[in-house]
């Protein structure tokens, strides 16, 4: 018989060490997993919303090249908020700011109880639309139907000219009927020539707001002040609204090419 080797092979297996490393980690791995699960759900809520925006957008600059106008804003004139326009006759809205016309607009999305579209967080989205009247017939040019086309040329130019009337500012007090970016302590203007503003109030949509730089954005559809101006600012710990426009340049581009401008 021959004798055993003077080195004893080493049976393979773990240690309870071994044992309590591999479980530490993984605890750690999955302790971090379940600690970012809310920031990627955020993060793909703001992602969903800025996408449904841009579609917003597009439906937006769709229906200005099939009816040669901009929707108007859902508002509470008629008591009522049911994700169509509300029109004041044929050269002006009930009011130029409110909710989104959706409905109106054939957007497909998740609706609320009264009808109007919202955003990831079950907010609705706001809707502002520029009032202004460069020519001043008393219709006003971005949702009096063909107003552009029927003035011709020239009052392209006139609004080119005397912009709408609202305004993309970098930052806000807080309770005033704002009418441009000079009023606002410390704001600049970000973006000129706004012909129509999509907001969603993002996560932290706290009623009242939370901050000036957020009220600003609410303001119009909280308590109907006269109020032009809309934040535009990185998201940060008092800012997370999200704030799509149609400018004046792109609508007109693309209103001529759907032949509604000369």
């Amino acid at each position: 018989m021959k004798s055993m080797s003077k080195y004893a092979t080493v049976q393979s297996g773990f240690t309870l060490i071994e044992i309590a490393i591999v479980l530490l980690v993984v605890a750690i791995l999955l302790g971090y997993s379940v600690a970012m699960l809310p920031v990627q759900k955020e993060l793909k809520q703001y992602n969903h919303a800025n996408d449904e925006m841009n579609s917003i957008i597009e439906h937006l600059i769709a229906f200005a090249q099939v009816n040669g106008r901009l929707p108007c804003p859902d508002d509470d004139a008629d008591a009522l908020f049911d994700g169509l326009e509300d029109r004041s006759g044929l050269n002006a809205c009930d009011g130029y700011f409110g909710y989104l016309p959706a409905k109106t607009l054939g957007i497909d999305g998740k609706y609320s109880a009264e009808g109007l579209l919202i955003d990831p967080w079950g907010t609705e989205y706001g809707y502002a639309v520029s009032e202004g009247d460069a020519s001043s017939d008393g219709e006003n040019d971005m949702v009096t139907a063909n107003e552009i086309r029927d003035e011709g040329i020239a009052n392209v130019v006139d609004v080119l000219l005397s912009p709408p009337d609202l305004f993309l500012c970098t930052d806000s007090t807080v309770n005033a009927n704002h009418t441009d970016c000079t009023t606002v302590t410390g704001g600049v203007e970000a973006v000129a020539n706004v012909a129509a503003v999509v907001v969603s109030l993002g996560k932290d949509f706290e009623i009242p707001a939370t901050s000036n730089i957020q009220a600003e954005n609410i303001d119009d559809f909280l308590a109907g002040t006269n109020d032009k101006v809309f934040i535009l600012s990185p998201r940060r710990d008092d800012y997370d609204d999200i704030v799509k426009w149609v400018s004046t340049n792109l609508l007109f581009s693309k209103m001529i090419e759907a032949g509604q401008l000369p």
